[in-house]
């Protein structure tokens, strides 16, 4: 039996990898923030939020902020120059948000039912453990951290896949 949960496992590891490997965009609601970050994730090679909007830039990752607060969110949390230095994007736009879902090449990390259509969309999706129970329910990937958090994980994992490490 644990024979069969390692290449479960091993199977779901590979599959985020690849999916992360083709990776040109990752949109993420800026509600995300508003939960208190569950702490740091105790690894010393990960990169932090602000390290990791520069690192994504330079291996031509898009980061679409979006929501309805995306504004506030960018002078807020201190990202904003950082945004705007690493031609990312903040929007309210929920129609740019579905065309680059439609794209295909797209990671989405969501925490609002108002999500729900996005992750229904066949992209890889990701959500906080706080998100709700509907939206964990269709989401690819539950982390098991909130806020800044779970940004963090999700940053690194794309830049360790694209990396090879």
């Amino acid at each position: 039996m644990q024979k069969r949960r390692t290449d479960v496992l091993t199977r779901i590891r590979t599959d985020m990898e690849e999916r992360f490997r083709k990776i040109t965009c990752l949109l993420i609601n800026v509600e995300v923030f508003a939960s208190p970050s569950s702490g740091d994730l105790g690894v010393p090679q990960n990169l932090s939020s602000p390290e990791l909007l520069g690192e994504l830039h330079s291996l031509s990752i898009e980061i679409v902020f979006y929501g309805s607060g995306g504004g506030d969110f960018a002078s807020a949390s201190g990202f904003g120059d950082l945004i705007e230095k690493n031609g990312h994007r903040v929007t309210g736009d929920h129609d740019y948000v579905r065309e680059r879902l439609g794209e295909k090449d797209c990671v989405l990390l969501g925490s609002e039912l108002s999500d729900i259509d996005f992750f229904l969309s066949g992209v890889f999706s990701a959500t906080p453990r706080s998100a709700p129970l509907d939206l964990r329910m269709v989401s690819n990937y539950v982390s098991n951290f909130d806020g800044e958090a779970v940004f963090t994980e999700l940053g690194n994992l794309i830049v360790n896949s694209k990396s090879g490490g």
